[in-house]
């Protein structure tokens, strides 16, 4: 057998495979199997047609200029599921399924706010000058945006009145919305403010500033009134267990429950290992 031979037996054998491609192809199109609909479960803030519209963008086309991506065995799965969550940071988990030969359905779960972020740096205004305050009352001159309890960013917030929900400051990796806070960072200061509020008072912001520093305002504080308004400063790498323990030892030493101080507590200095240190202003 010679070469022409197995050149006419290889050509023979790419028309056929070219005839099955787009026979296939042409199959992919038919009615039977084309998506006409698609069911959106679990959306609470996201728009169903915003989700519906941007879907049916993703189905346009074909693959290899031939295969229907509207066909509901070959739609793009995984595609659709990476692209809404990056193209809408609320929605947290998302999953496509085929139902039927005309159906895919689109379950979401959508990411619950649990605090604020609202910028690099604590700002205030007072009397039309900009300053650092540590006055719990004031209100943040920035917009916030909604972080969940990772710290990742996802939607701009509507203005609330002071202690809705606690403020986050800190600088952020990434773009808004989608950034997020340094993981390890947010993890360390939010388990602090938590063991804050079942101990000593409700706190109102946590701070992550540069150099390793943190530092979280106490809002108001029943048990210990002079609390309310302090900052509490503290450092990364430091257990907020032990923070606890040494404000436990260190306060009730400091003003017992018979002492009135004639001086504003301004804040409490935890970055020295055991050692408290209490600053005052008049």
């Amino acid at each position: 057998m010679n070469i022409f031979v197995y050149l006419r037996y290889g050509l023979a054998v790419v028309i056929l495979m070219v005839i099955f491609f787009v026979a296939g192809g042409g199959f992919s199109h038919g009615e039977r199997f084309r998506i006409n609909t698609i069911s959106i479960i679990g959306t609470i803030v996201v728009s169903d047609d915003e989700v519906r519209d941007f879907i049916n963008k993703k189905l346009e086309g074909n693959y290899f200029l031939v295969y229907s991506r509207r066909n509901s065995f070959l739609f793009p799965k995984k595609e659709i599921e990476q692209s809404l969550r990056e193209s809408f940071p609320r929605l947290n988990t998302v999953l496509a399924q085929r139902t039927d030969g005309h159906t895919i359905t689109i379950n979401v779960s959508e990411r619950k706010p649990y605090a604020l972020w609202c910028g690099n740096e604590y700002r205030v205004i007072n009397n039309g000058q900009l300053i650092m305050d540590n006055d719990s009352r004031l209100q943040p001159t920035q917009e916030c945006w909604f972080i969940d309890d990772t710290g990742f960013i996802f939607d701009r917030a509507p203005t609330f009145s002071a202690g809705v929900y606690m403020e986050v400051y800190g600088a952020i990796d990434g773009f808004l919305p989608g950034g997020r806070l340094p993981p390890n960072r947010f993890i360390i200061g939010d388990l602090f403010a938590k063991l804050l509020r079942n101990n000593f008072g409700e706190p109102i912001r946590i701070e992550i500033k540069s150099e390793g520093e943190m530092g979280i305002m106490i809002r108001s504080s029943t048990q210990y009134p002079i609390l309310t308004g302090v900052s509490i400063r503290f450092k990364d790498g430091q257990d907020p267990h032990v923070l606890i323990k040494n404000l436990h030892v260190s306060i009730p030493v400091k003003f017992p429950p018979t002492s009135v101080s004639k001086k504003k507590l301004i804040y409490i200095d935890l970055r020295f290992g055991n050692k408290v240190f209490f600053g005052f202003g008049e």
